[in-house]
């Protein structure tokens, strides 16, 4: 929000950006070129993946990764509803059907339990787009006795798209990094402006897969066999290039690149940053019976911390929405992770979903919000935003019925 006092998010650009930037401006190469290979190159290796394809947003990556993994007209899609509408609406881009499944009301994640009741009732689920919610990996990974996610989808033959727009840097239970593709086709991530590192707009998408890595590659700049850099470098004829599919413009560029790459190189400086400020706010909000915090095993060096989001206690009678109100009338940003989809009017007509609903999902919503969580962030602006919290919880008491 702008105009308050604390914004709900603030960008960290005091790195390399402005000198990374100037490079490419007096290089004279402005669109997708060696800046861009240095970025992927960097990438790969921060996430262990065979290949990272970078694009001008976390929805072309989901778009290729979907479009690369088979998604087409008559496949069914499974998509927690508790997400961004980019993570569904790029199954329709392909012609295939959405499925919404609920997701866990203590975290907002998709677990293998929910995945498994999924499957059975709904053989014909081709695809799953797990959702990193906040920053905290799914079970992906699990054991012979007690299986992940991905062992159950590969166990039907299913493929796998995650949805990792807020996850970098974090990390799988078994310690390896979100990104490096444990058996999925792809894993898809956003650097959004108010991302855990950005580019302005921008994405990446990871996979182990040569054929698949390839295939997203001709297919985010027009379906052509060459990069505009490759027919300007190479000795022989520039202007010859063929087309092997109608595909898209996708493409990164090297002044969004410049950014990343200084992102990049402070990554895990501001996740820890994120880090140290979640146990600030669980050691001073703690205390407030009325509002419950993030489970406190997310707290973890497995966590990335885009989001801080605390629920309302339904037994406190606090209206959520007028709790948000008094908190920003104090001049602090708040934000609310999300909306269900099945709430939109588009997916409430055009998606799957069981009779049931998703019943946890509308009560995550329901009881959700988001507080400023960002580097940067001074010990004035944390002390304002959880004296703002602690105010806004009285003031809504002192009203709220009881219970």
């Amino acid at each position: 929000m702008t105009g308050m006092n604390v914004p709900f998010f603030r960008a960290d650009l005091a790195g390399h950006e402005l000198e990374y930037i100037r490079e490419v401006l007096e290089s004279g190469w402005l669109t997708s070129g060696k800046r861009v290979q240095e970025f992927e190159k960097l990438f790969a290796d921060a996430t262990g993946a065979g290949h990272a394809i970078a694009v001008n947003s976390c929805t072309a990556a989901l778009h290729l990764a979907c479009e690369a993994s088979g998604v087409g007209p008559g496949s069914e899609v499974l998509v927690p509803s508790l997400t961004f509408t980019a993570t569904a609406e790029v199954v329709e881009y392909l012609g295939g059907t959405v499925r919404l499944v609920d997701v866990d009301l203590t975290t907002g994640l998709l677990t293998p339990d929910l995945l498994t009741q999924a499957l059975d009732a709904h053989p014909s689920i081709s695809c799953v787009m797990p959702v990193h919610f906040a920053g905290a990996p799914c079970r992906m990974l699990g054991t012979t006795q007690d299986p992940g996610i991905v062992k159950i989808c590969q166990s039907r033959g299913i493929s796998i798209v995650e949805d990792a727009a807020h996850a970098f840097p974090a990390r799988y239970a078994d310690g390896k990094p979100v990104g490096s593709s444990i058996g999925t086709t792809a894993c898809c991530f956003s650097f959004y402006a108010n991302k855990t590192i950005t580019t302005g707009e921008g994405g990446m998408v990871t996979t182990n897969d040569d054929a698949v890595a390839e295939r997203m590659r001709r297919m985010r700049l027009h379906g052509i066999d060459r990069s505009a850099w490759d027919r300007h470098t190479r000795i022989g004829a520039a202007w010859e290039y063929d087309v092997i599919a109608a595909g898209y413009k996708y493409n990164l560029t090297d002044i969004a690149a410049a950014i990343g790459i200084a992102q990049l190189e402070r990554a895990e400086e501001f996740r820890n940053a994120r880090a140290r400020l979640v146990e600030a706010y669980r050691e001073r909000l703690g205390g407030i019976d009325a509002i419950r915090l993030p489970a406190a095993d997310q707290a973890s060096n497995h966590h990335a911390w885009h989001l801080f989001v605390i629920r309302v206690d339904p037994a406190s009678g606090i209206d959520r929405n007028q709790l948000i109100e008094k908190i920003n009338d104090q001049g602090i940003g708040t934000s609310v992770h999300y909306k269900p989809l099945h709430r939109m009017t588009h997916w409430s007509k055009t998606a799957l979903i069981e009779p049931s609903g998703c019943p946890n999902t509308d009560d995550w919503f329901e009881h959700c919000l988001s507080l400023p969580l960002f580097p940067s962030m001074t010990a004035d602006e944390f002390e304002s935003v959880c004296t703002a919290v602690e105010n806004a919880v009285a003031n809504c008491l002192a009203g709220a019925p009881r219970i």
